[in-house]
């Protein structure tokens, strides 16, 4: 709103000095009225009576303008518009200042409500859905995918029928930093992140919801895939020469003078290779039936000097130069420091068959802080990850190695995402690889 008051000011203090003359005529007109008492002067009184009278007033007028341009700044901090007030004469001065104030102020909210509208309309045109929930698990506003995807809306969770009460309970306890996929109602998945913050002095959580139906279908019939290519594979390698002992077994077995010795060592050959399939679907189970993460506060300086007092021994027997490095030393995580520790033996393990034999054999341990994220570092200078498609050493049971189980990474794979991480392997500069898991912080 345009001011409406003009840009000339009185002298400094003019109010001020004003009130003072004020008070000093009154004073001179008091005094002179009573002398004009004293004297019998009725008419001369009357008239200094008046005057007096009238001053007061005058100065009465002025201090009732001042409260008033007071009062009218004090309802222009909380009023939208933010009516100036009028000056009043001898106010000039007061009422410019109350003008660049009030023009400060406005152009404070002005500038605050740029950018809260900028932020909602960032929010309500992003294609994940977006909630805020408060420390009891209110929903505290939602953008609008939130909104048109989830029916959510300001208030209880549980009001939002597109969760399944398995799904709220998870995002209500979703930790800070963690990404997990969770199931709506109708069955879609939906890729959860949380992230904290405070406002108005609540703490409050900020979850986002992704849709991943599509590409999690893709993922799970490709590990299905792979799976089912590995297995048949292994199995039959197993079955082929088991078929093929048994029809000879029957051939001789119904010929008359048959060897039993040979039959014997048939019988054990094949028992022999039972044993081996028995076993491969025992590391099968064993593979899915990984124990639930238990996490705790742990020291990563702690975790790193448990696995150095376990590998160094092993390492320096094959000759390998191993060292580890904490950075910083306070650093500390949450999570099943038992499961951790095991996925970071297997990830050494195979470092250590990596560079086995190679001259200038090196393996590296580190934990640090990379983009917000606690990251457990393996690197190697072996001959790297295997050429075409690296991301096979992921596959249950695939190994380069001569009596390789091909569980490792995929178990430490397992603690990863059990931990709301991820485990990443890439290329070493110079030769070799190395390996990140990487785990939420905070």
């Amino acid at each position: 709103m345009a001011s409406r008051i003009t840009s000339g000011v009185r002298g400094p203090g003019w109010f001020a000095l004003g009130a003072t003359v004020r008070a000093a005529m009154m004073g001179a007109l008091a005094f002179g009225a009573f002398l004009a008492l004293q004297r019998s002067l009725w008419a001369t009184a009357v008239v200094l009576i008046v005057v007096l009278l009238l001053v007061g007033l005058d100065l009465m007028r002025s201090a009732t303008s001042a409260d008033r341009m007071l009062a009218q700044f004090i309802e222009g901090l909380t009023a939208e518009g933010y009516e100036r007030p009028v000056p009043q004469p001898g106010l000039q001065e007061a009422a410019a200042a109350i003008k660049r104030a009030l023009d400060r102020l406005a152009n404070a909210r002005a500038e605050r409500q740029r950018r809260i509208d900028h932020l909602e309309a960032l929010t309500d045109n992003v294609a994940a859905s977006l909630l805020v929930l408060d420390e009891a698990g209110q929903i505290v506003s939602a953008n609008r995918a939130a909104r048109q995807s989830l029916g959510a809306t300001p208030g209880p969770l549980s009001a939002v029928t597109a969760f399944a009460p398995a799904t709220m309970v998870r995002l209500r306890g979703l930790p800070v930093g963690a990404r997990e996929i969770v199931r709506l109602a109708d069955g879609r998945a939906m890729l959860a992140h949380a992230a904290s913050f405070s406002a108005e002095g609540r703490r409050l959580s900020l979850v986002s919801l992704q849709s991943v139906s599509g590409e999690l279908d893709a993922v799970e019939l490709k590990a299905w895939q792979d799976l089912v290519r590995v297995l048949a594979h292994e199995m039959m390698n197993s079955l082929t020469p088991i078929l093929s002992l048994s029809e000879s077994l029957g051939g001789r077995l119904r010929s008359p003078g048959a060897d039993t010795a040979a039959i014997a060592e048939d019988v054990e050959v094949i028992a022999r290779r039972s044993s081996g399939l028995m076993h491969f679907v025992e590391r099968y189970r064993r593979l899915t039936d990984l124990p639930e993460a238990e996490p705790a506060r742990i020291r990563a300086a702690e975790l790193v000097a448990s696995l150095d007092r376990l590998m160094a021994p092993m390492m320096a027997e094959a000759g390998v130069d191993y060292a580890s490095l904490v950075t910083p030393r306070p650093l500390a995580l949450e999570a099943d420091a038992e499961l951790l520790e095991q996925a970071l033996i297997n990830l050494l393990k195979n470092a250590l068959e990596a560079v086995r034999g190679r001259p200038g054999a090196a393996v590296r341990l580190g934990a640090r802080l990379e983009d917000g994220q606690i990251a457990l570092i393996v690197e190697d200078n072996g001959p790297g990850l295997p050429d075409g498609d690296p991301d096979a050493v992921f596959v249950p049971f695939f190994t380069t190695k001569a009596g390789g189980s091909g569980v490792g990474l995929t178990l430490a794979r397992q603690v990863a995402l059990a931990h709301g991480g991820r485990l990443e392997h890439q290329a070493r500069d110079g030769g070799g690889a190395t390996f990140r898991l990487m785990l939420p912080y905070g």
